[in-house]
């Protein structure tokens, strides 16, 4: 599959994921986690939904679904008669440079350095196709088994994975995945079965 950088769209799902330049650590300490997901919900959230994410040291996966464009016309205060002379394609993508902007900005203070921290362009594939879709968000929330930095998926804390299984609040739009897997006890059964890696080969960030 080819990686696309093309801009995004509104309505459209998508896998969106990056790594840092030279696969350099883009988070060294918990508190960098926390506060990319504070970032993420500032900028991101409001105009896309979230179904699943997955930070590691060196890389992030989100599976996202960009909000309508009058949804997200509205968060930016366009007025309606401007709206034909706002590209809303170039919107969204202000919203994720500024996300990955002022994580950079604020990463590089605390850590005395300088320059670049991700990857460009970061990847942004559109997910047209139902067994993809389920299978990519069990591949995100598997991702720190198969990278070797948890034994257990279930209980590494910087996915969305116990989101699901925890009765905490969240960001993530638990209800719409879990309504897909007819609940709970299907969302943990598919997590469950083998990978079919076939299937998202393409994804593997190596």
């Amino acid at each position: 599959m080819k990686k696309n950088t093309s801009y995004m769209v509104p309505d459209q799902l998508y896998h969106v994921y990056n790594r840092g330049i030279n696969k350099a650590r883009i988070f060294k300490e918990f508190r960098n986690y926390r506060f990319f997901l504070s970032k993420y919900q500032k900028y991101i959230s409001p105009i896309a939904d979230t179904y699943a994410y997955c930070l590691l040291g060196n890389h992030f996966h989100f599976l996202l679904k960009l909000k309508s464009a009058q949804e997200i016309y509205d968060f930016k205060k366009i007025k309606i008669e401007q709206r034909d002379q706002i590209d809303i394609c170039k919107l969204i993508a202000i919203q994720f440079a500024t996300l990955f902007n002022s994580y950079a900005q604020a990463f590089n203070r605390t850590n005395d350095r300088t320059g670049g921290l991700f990857e460009r362009p970061y990847r942004r594939i559109p997910v047209e196709d139902e067994s993809y879709f389920t299978q990519l968000i069990k591949y995100i929330h598997l991702n720190p088994e198969y990278h070797g930095i948890a034994h257990d998926f279930k209980q590494y804390k910087n996915s969305s994975y116990q989101d699901f299984t925890s009765l905490k609040r969240s960001f993530v739009d638990k209800k719409s995945v879990l309504d897909y897997f007819d609940g709970m006890e299907g969302f943990k059964e598919f997590h469950a079965t083998e990978m079919n890696e076939k299937n998202i080969i393409n994804l593997l960030l190596e």
